[in-house]
């Protein structure tokens, strides 16, 4: 029965370039006290607690970073996920994988990286081996390589059809927050492709208010909250209540999702019907047609 059980984890090991957990060894059957004999009798090498090495596999890529995703419930990532999407001008042969939790992880020769943001939604699975799909995968690396490498990268995805512009777009809108790594890349590169800029709401908040003073025009009210009942609660970016004036700025395109549409326009009839009038304008706008945006608020202001 030992000798059934030690060969189901030998082979497991075998899958795992050598590794195996205390828990795997134990759920193919084998015994506490069978695996510390095996430790005892130096047939087995501790790694760490509950991770141990049998010695005489083959320390493959694919079989170490086998091991860490089996051994840390890990997903491959950054540079070696990368390799597995076959992505160019990317380092070859890092072991790289991310754990989902903020605990400490090590894994011998593997670097291993945390993340509280890794959905299962970014994972897929490739040539037996759970890993970041190929639009998390360059976002990863973002926080590491410049704007030229990324830029590349994402060029190659939307070339050869791995991955739509907007699916880069749309993650950056799910991942960016203060302090992010690799944001501020990603935004670069996007911006470049899109079309769109991807400001912060204070950032955009502040450009607009320079425009706003240098054309000479007072200055509003920020994050005005709704005077009117609404279904939900809401604030305007800009207002002049002595006026009733709405001004709204998009300055990202991930607000043009079918619900951002849904209630940005439901918003619109409501302070239309309480007798406020809205302007909304666009980052591009201001860049591209500042005059013309400054001729529609000074008109706005004047009514």
């Amino acid at each position: 029965m030992l000798q059934q059980a030690e060969q189901r984890a030998y082979q497991l090991a075998g899958r795992q370039a050598g590794y195996i957990t205390r828990r795997q060894a134990i759920a193919s059957g084998m015994s506490a006290d069978a695996v510390m004999r095996r430790i005892r009798g130096n047939h087995w090498t501790r790694v760490k607690a509950g991770l141990y090495l049998i010695p005489g596999f083959d320390l493959t890529w694919r079989g170490q970073l086998l091991a860490a995703t089996a051994a840390l419930g890990a997903v491959v990532s950054h540079e070696s996920a990368a390799e597995l999407h076959r992505l160019p001008g990317v380092k070859r042969e890092v072991k790289a994988v991310t754990v989902r939790t903020r605990t400490t992880n090590r894994f011998p020769n593997v670097i291993v990286h945390q993340s509280t943001d890794l959905s299962s939604g970014y994972i897929i699975e490739i040539e037996g081996l759970p890993a970041t799909d190929v639009v998390r995968t360059i976002t990863d690396l973002a926080a590491t390589l410049g704007t030229r490498t990324i830029g590349r990268l994402v060029d190659h995805v939307v070339v050869n059809k791995l991955a739509p512009l907007d699916a880069f777009i749309t993650i950056v809108g799910d991942l960016s927050r203060r302090g992010k790594p690799g944001m501020k890349t990603m935004h670069q590169v996007l911006e470049l492709r899109s079309g769109e800029v991807f400001l912060g709401d204070s950032e955009l908040e502040l450009f607009v208010l320079r425009c706003f003073v240098r054309w000479g025009f007072p200055e509003p009210i920020l994050q005005y909250s709704l005077p009117w009942r609404t279904p939900r609660r809401g604030r305007a970016d800009f207002a002049f209540p002595e006026l009733r004036l709405i001004i709204e700025v998009d300055g990202r395109k991930w607000h043009t999702t079918m619900d951002a549409f849904e209630e940005d326009r439901l918003r619109d009839n409501l302070a239309q019907l309480a007798g406020w009038r809205v302007i909304r304008i666009t980052y591009r706008m201001l860049i591209d047609r500042p005059e013309e945006v400054r001729r529609m608020v000074a008109q706005a202001l004047a009514a």
